[in-house]
């Protein structure tokens, strides 16, 4: 019996590749055929038309090529796609990328067919098809991509995308890279003829380089399947479910060819399963997964509160309260120890409001705040306008470099998460998130813009705990 890992191993570490339908001009696949030919991966392109791509001999047909290929990326029309499906088989390949568009999800028969009979080709031959309409996978850690990736922007990280969509799957790294988020991998399935997210969670949950899981989800094919593998998952998954409404549900099936299902059936599931938690949109999603991996579960939920405006620190408690945790309350020594440093107008109620004064006193706060043995997490919520941070210079970045190494340094020390949302301009958050990459630490202080998904973050975080917990009793 062959090893699920190594059997899906083949779309992040493949030994061999052939791109079927290579091209050297500027359409549809160019820009995988040339980064795939010119990377460290062993890639043959195939094209009928040419002998020659960006240098590299090309192939009239994938068995014609001399050597044994692990991997076959199919860039061709929907039209050609079964033959090429049927040669790759002959030629003994293990996995297959299909990429091109125009199967179930355009409603016509003949189509459909088309894409029944590869499913039914995958699984007499025993090869594993990812698509058809997709963008394939990248791996951020070894950097192969079948996908138009750009890996000298893109950041490494821990968050595992698994999109039931085409371009989608770049997109998010587009959007997570100018955010300072990171990713291990990114997997776009498509039509799911053969591979679909049950197989996909199930190699992520063992995947060292994975640490949680975002499904951005459309319909699934496999329902009790899909509900086990839900049950048997030692990782967080963040799921974003669309198709909704009757017009969602519509286009949904016009996108992928999937038919959205009964939306009450997958919020009981989601809400019935310890770990698995459902987001509403791609920003709560993708922020809440940043926290998650980057920072420690909390113990408890109690939160404590530091900000510079009194009036976002009232909102980040209404937050609190309406998401079910605590306010955190100091203790006497830690609220003693805290006035003996800042001056006598500042604000030490339920949250620790230093205003002004923050640039002297938010190290010696902080310090006391995390030693707290109250304290489970810590929000701290920056809203210096940017005149005064452009007028400081370089003063400025020195500060904010020092308070976000202070911030990793404690996370550390006292294993508590802390969370860092920036009130203010584009160039107030860019200023921060620069800042914090100077650090040579390698934790991340996530940065976001909204105080509430850093609440529902921590609050995910610690029901994520209490599962583990429960799971070791």
């Amino acid at each position: 019996m062959v090893d699920f890992m190594s059997e899906l191993d083949v779309f992040f570490h493949p030994k061999s590749i052939a791109i079927i339908g290579a091209s050297d001009t500027l359409k549809f696949g160019f820009a995988t055929t040339k980064y795939l030919l010119d990377s460290k991966f062993k890639t043959f392109p195939v094209n009928i038309k040419k002998k020659e791509i960006h240098g590299h001999k090309a192939y009239k047909n994938i068995k014609d090529i001399p050597e044994e290929i692990e991997l076959a990326i199919i860039l061709i029309g929907n039209e050609y796609v079964l033959q090429a499906v049927k040669d790759c088989v002959k030629k003994g390949v293990k996995g297959i990328i299909i990429e091109a568009a125009g199967f179930a999800e355009t409603g016509v028969e003949k189509y459909i067919t088309i894409e029944k009979e590869i499913a039914q080709i995958a699984k007499e031959a025993g090869i594993r098809i990812i698509g058809p309409n997709c963008i394939g996978v990248t791996d951020f850690n070894n950097q192969f991509s079948s996908a138009d990736m750009d890996f000298d922007k893109a950041i490494k990280g821990r968050i595992a995308i698994i999109a039931q969509s085409g371009v989608l799957g770049n997109i998010f790294v587009d959007w997570a890279t100018d955010k300072g988020i990171g990713f291990s991998k990114t997997i776009t399935i498509g039509n799911k003829v053969d591979v679909d997210e049950i197989d996909l969670l199930e190699y992520l949950n063992k995947d060292p380089e994975t640490a949680v899981i975002s499904l951005y989800l459309e319909a699934t094919k496999r329902g009790k399947q899909f509900i086990k593998m839900l049950k048997k998952m030692e990782k967080p998954v963040l799921i974003l479910k669309n198709g909704k409404s009757e017009i969602g549900s519509k286009a949904v099936n016009s996108h992928t060819g999937s038919m959205a299902g009964n939306d009450k059936i997958y919020d009981a599931v989601i809400k019935q399963t310890p770990g698995i938690f459902r987001v509403k949109n791609f920003y709560e999603m993708f922020n809440i997964a940043q926290v998650f991996a980057t920072q420690p579960l909390p113990k408890g939920k109690n939160i404590a509160v530091i900000t510079g405006s009194g009036s976002l620190g009232a909102l980040a408690c209404d937050e609190i309260e309406k998401q079910g945790l605590n306010l955190a309350k100091l203790s006497e020594h830690t609220i003693s120890l805290i006035k003996s440093t800042i001056p006598n107008w500042v604000s030490i109620g339920g949250t620790i409001d230093l205003g002004p004064s923050l640039f002297e006193t938010f190290e010696p706060s902080i310090k006391v705040i995390f030693e707290d043995k109250n304290v489970d997490s810590l929000l701290y919520i920056f809203s210096v306008p940017r005149w005064p941070l452009q007028m400081m210079g370089s003063m400025a970045t020195k500060w904010a470099k020092h308070q976000f190494d202070l911030i990793k340094e404690l996370t550390q020390k006292f294993n508590k998460p802390c969370v860092c949302v920036c009130f203010g301009s584009g160039w107030t958050f860019d200023f921060l998130r620069k800042a914090a990459s100077l650090s040579n630490s390698e934790v991340n202080i996530p940065i976001m813009s909204r105080i509430k998904h850093a609440i529902i973050a921590f609050k995910m975080m610690y029901e994520f705990n209490q599962k583990l917990n429960k799971d070791l009793q």
